[in-house]
């Protein structure tokens, strides 16, 4: 059970953290601060929610391959969350690896005309990494209700 609290938990913070950033603090930021403030500020939100959503994806994972362990079968709808599990992962790691640290890089210097188009593609796959999530949300009901498949062996 503290497992899969850690791991609900863990899913709140990674989907709460993007969520919040791309439909409340960007927004806001973008009405009203100053081009130079609202760069300073986003380079910093992109850092700490960097570290705590991909920190929340560790745990996730850890957490995710214990749940697979307890429940000790695999069913058709857990093939699937694992499918959209990698997905997300492979799309944050994208978004805040790869993305956030060229936005990051490129606002090292003050506004940049290359971080407008950067930060809609940050946000329109911070939107598909959320929509893939409560997909996920939405299989793992459906999991507490579908009969195994395949048994693990006894570990």
């Amino acid at each position: 059970m503290l497992v899969l609290f850690i791991h609900v938990t863990a899913v709140i913070v990674a989907l709460g953290a993007s969520l919040f950033s791309t439909f409340a603090l960007t927004p806001i930021l973008a009405q009203e601060l100053d081009i130079a403030t609202r760069v300073k500020v986003m380079r910093r939100v992109i850092r700490r929610l960097g570290a705590i959503v991909l920190t929340s994806l560790a745990i996730l994972i850890a957490t995710g391959l214990l749940n697979v362990m307890f429940i000790g079968a695999i069913t058709a709808l857990l093939v699937i969350k694992l499918v959209l599990v990698v997905a997300v992962i492979i799309l944050a790691l994208y978004q805040y690896g790869s993305i956030g640290a060229r936005i990051w890089r490129y606002s090292a210097a003050g506004p940049d005309p290359l971080i407008a188009p950067l930060q809609a593609r940050f946000r329109a796959i911070g939107l598909t990494v959320g929509t893939l999530v409560l997909i996920i949300v939405y299989l793992s009901l459906g999991l507490t209700r579908a009969g195994p498949l395949i048994s693990l062996p006894d570990l």
